[in-house]
């Protein structure tokens, strides 16, 4: 064979070589390998409910273009994931519910789907009456909240009234303290939006008993959750079904619980999630700031705790970030990709 040839066959086999490349990537589930990014909503990127910053937003499309694959790790069910959050496209999948379900966004049915059955929840349900709490569950595709829990918001037991005597402006900046009047208009404006789930048709109902619609469930349970306003009430109640054994207990300050199914948490979910992705947990990042967010620090290469975290989510962290009033997790972005990207054992804050 000639050299001239020769050199043809090689031209020929890189070319083939980097076209089968080219193809590889673009069918893979995780198309440039860069890593995994996941987010807690509420206080880690969304800030007062519902609205999400402009550089956050920013930078996640950074993320995204830069070759991460971006997903919510959320409490929430997918009906209650933040809407302008979901139509900017940026992310990709879904750990919902603490876990109990994951999704690829743009596909109705789950990857993963871990619920309880109906008959648990409904025990679990029963075994609380005594502490007298304040429902919510999410199943059939809908979010369920009882009447009673306008009452505790009203009070500011539980901290939501709280969060009313502050505000966000919509370019971010740090939120102010509110006027009475201003305070009085907004606790109204909650009231309002209460009586809109009691009477509406959506996908968030008011309701005035949770067992009620669980013995019309048409499918298991993603999850339930209570509100008991006294704390040592509240921590008995965790306590009691933690001894139970049938569910995964989660306590969210002191007066709020979480619950799933035995075993299922946002780390199961993270995993099932890695998995589908094939993307190995050292090239994960995971950011959160409450106690449901604990799971991901043991699945995960890197957890991140904003500032505004529990104390002992901060002390399971790989690193702290600036709190959510100050787009901690901008920054984090920001810092990691102006460095080059991921690296093992670097801090970007």
């Amino acid at each position: 064979m000639t050299p001239s040839s020769l050199s043809l066959t090689a031209a020929l086999v890189s070319s083939l070589s980097e076209r089968r490349f080219q193809a590889l990537k673009a069918n893979a589930r995780c198309p440039r390998g860069t890593g995994l990014l996941l987010f807690d909503l509420d206080d880690t990127i969304v800030q007062s409910g519902s609205y999400v910053s402009s550089r956050v937003l920013m930078a996640l499309r950074s993320a995204r273009d830069a070759g991460f694959v971006l997903s919510v790790a959320s409490g929430r069910p997918l009906c209650l994931v933040n809407k302008p959050l979901l139509k900017s496209g940026v992310m990709q999948y879904a750990v919902c519910a603490n876990g109990a379900s994951v999704y690829r966004l743009g596909d109705e049915r789950p990857l993963v789907s871990e619920h309880m059955t109906r008959g648990d929840a409904l025990a679990c349900y029963d075994m609380l009456a005594r502490f007298k709490p304040a429902w919510n569950g999410f199943f059939d595709g809908k979010a369920y909240f009882e009447w009673k829990g306008a009452s505790y918001l009203l009070t500011g037991r539980t901290g939501a009234v709280a969060r009313a005597n502050r505000s966000t402006d919509r370019c971010g900046a740090k939120r102010q303290k509110r006027t009475a009047i201003g305070r009085v208009l907004n606790v109204g404006w909650r009231g309002m939006r209460y009586l809109g789930r009691m009477i509406g048709g959506g996908k968030t109902r008011q309701v005035f008993s949770l067992r009620r619609c669980l013995l019309r469930a048409h499918g298991d349970i993603e999850k339930i959750g209570c509100t008991i306003p006294d704390f040592r009430s509240c921590a008995q109640a965790a306590e009691l079904l933690r001894a139970d054994g049938r569910f995964e207990v989660v306590s969210m300050g002191t007066t709020e619980l979480e619950i799933t199914a035995r075993g299922v948490s946002k780390g199961t979910g993270t995993q099932a999630l890695l998995h589908e992705l094939g993307v190995g947990p050292e090239r994960a990042v995971a950011f959160g700031d409450g106690g449901n967010d604990l799971p991901l620090a043991a699945v995960v290469g890197r957890f991140v705790a904003m500032g505004n975290a529990d104390d002992e989510v901060k002390d399971a962290a790989f690193e702290v970030c600036p709190s959510v009033l100050d787009d901690g997790v901008a920054i984090w972005i920001e810092n990691m990709l102006a460095a080059g990207g991921l690296e093992e054992g670097r801090r970007y804050v």
